[in-house]
């Protein structure tokens, strides 16, 4: 089922969760296994988009319309490591596969578009990006959402940052708000 920009919310679109369990302890391809076994359930129903939220993310009210309002391949959110509130798990990768982390005050409030990459924490992909063979993968370069954002972007897909979908990071970093310090 495709939806308009201002015709429905999500609390009217027709959507499956599935709920993981916690992967701070598990290796890395398990959760690459994991994330490419949604995306064969994605391509053998009828699904138009993948939204992933990670366990460990909480997500603004507002995330899911912000990110689909972009009307990119894939438009992400974005949080802070759990080491240090003000590194990010954003930013850009050089045509030469080479990564960058934004700092903070240059991604809050801009969007970002190009080769942008984040975390899969809060991430909206459209069906057409698995259509054409992308997947999740092991390298020894980057993590799984690094390198799948830099292999989406080779091929031709557009995307873009959000710098208004700042997530929590658990358990270190919880959903700001306007209330919270």
């Amino acid at each position: 089922m495709s939806i308009g920009a201002a015709e429905k919310s999500i609390g009217d679109v027709a959507h499956d969760v599935f709920v993981t369990p916690n992967t701070h302890n598990v290796e890395l391809a398990g959760i690459v296994d994991c994330d490419n076994k949604i995306i064969q359930k994605l391509l053998s129903e009828d699904w138009d988009y993948l939204w992933m939220v990670e366990l460990d993310t909480i997500v603004p009210q507002d995330a899911f319309r912000k990110l689909f309002d972009l009307n990119v391949d894939i438009a992400l959110g974005f949080y802070p490591s759990h080491k240090d509130y003000n590194r990010l798990i954003a930013g850009w990768i050089g045509e030469d596969g080479r990564v960058y982390y934004l700092p903070r005050f240059a991604l809050k409030g801009q969007v970002l578009r190009g080769w942008v990459f984040a975390g899969t924490g809060c991430i909206l992909i459209k069906r057409r990006v698995f259509e054409d063979g992308l997947r999740f993968r092991l390298v020894r370069w980057a993590g799984p959402d690094i390198d799948f954002s830099y292999e989406a972007w080779k091929a031709g897909f557009t995307g873009a940052l959000h710098g208004d979908v700042e997530c929590g990071h658990l358990p270190e970093w919880p959903l700001k708000t306007e209330a919270s310090p």
